[in-house]
């Protein structure tokens, strides 16, 4: 590639940059587990509850590290996929040339990769119900929304439904509808476009899933596929973080776990 070519194809759109994903390290809600584990498992009347601390907690870093393994994925993609279109810029004769696309394999496996990415995200946070569990007295579902039904006022709940309102819904909104009505679109194209203010990668994205049909779909600039997962990844480490440290709070105040007996077989489906 010679030197011009270079600088054109550098300045040819960007992809977004992965938030920090360390590789081997585990959620925050899992390490606080750890540590209250390792203070109990010695004491008496606690026993179900450490077995319940050790393997509920990696259920969740499971899915959460599928949710990290995912988006790493659509990242190497949409940066190939960039790379393909930044050539065809590069290599155009036309200075008009505002905008270019391509629709393959890569962008199916990039639309692919999303919709298991939501997946993933969604059962992290019906885990992480499940894992605070023991800070209510009585059994509390193993489901994020419903969860924040629950009818009682408590400083847990309350950090479920600030981040339910913020941005879970919208997520859930998002799975339910490619994975039970229809995908973003039958004709999946990522493009690159010039504007204004230069040119912009985009895999689109519509901004009302609810409407549940391809005709209904609407899009606008501001939402973007790699986008908005690399935003709902950074409010999952985000709640990670504010509910371990709330956990550890209660538990320095003798205020977790307050359920010790009956944490399993929660949600069991008999037929």
């Amino acid at each position: 590639m010679n030197e011009e070519h270079s600088h054109t194809f550098r300045e040819v759109g960007a992809v977004p940059p992965l938030p920090a994903m360390p590789n081997h390290d585990s959620p925050q809600v899992v390490r606080v587990l750890d540590l209250v584990r390792d203070e109990l498992d010695s004491k008496d009347g606690f026993e179900e509850f450490c077995w319940f601390a050790r393997e509920y907690p990696r259920c969740y870093r499971f899915h959460f590290d599928g949710a990290d393994f995912r988006l790493r994925s659509m990242h190497e993609l949409l940066y190939s996929i960039h790379h393909e279109l930044a050539e065809q810029v590069a290599a155009a004769t036309d200075s008009q040339i505002f905008e270019v696309g391509t629709g393959n394999l890569l962008v199916n496996r990039l639309y692919w990769d999303f919709e298991s990415y939501l997946s993933e995200v969604s059962v992290a946070l019906d885990l992480l119900a499940r894992v605070v569990g023991p800070a209510f007295k009585q059994e509390s579902p193993p489901s994020f929304n419903r969860l924040c039904k629950k009818a009682e006022p408590h400083v847990v709940l309350d950090l479920f439904r600030r981040a339910q309102r913020g941005w879970v819904q919208r997520l859930k909104d998002y799975r339910d509808c490619f994975v039970h009505y229809t995908p973003v679109d039958t004709l999946l194209i990522v493009t690159l476009r010039k504007s204004a203010t230069g040119w912009e990668l985009r895999a689109k994205l519509p901004i009302n899933p609810n409407v549940r049909e391809i005709i209904g779909f609407r899009y606008s600039r501001r939402t973007e596929l790699m986008r908005y997962a690399i935003d709902v990844h950074r409010h999952l480490t985000a709640f990670d973080r504010v509910v371990a440290k709330t956990l550890w709070a209660l538990y320095r105040k003798g205020a977790f776990p307050v359920r010790k007996e009956g944490l399993f077989f929660v949600g069991k489906r008999s037929r």
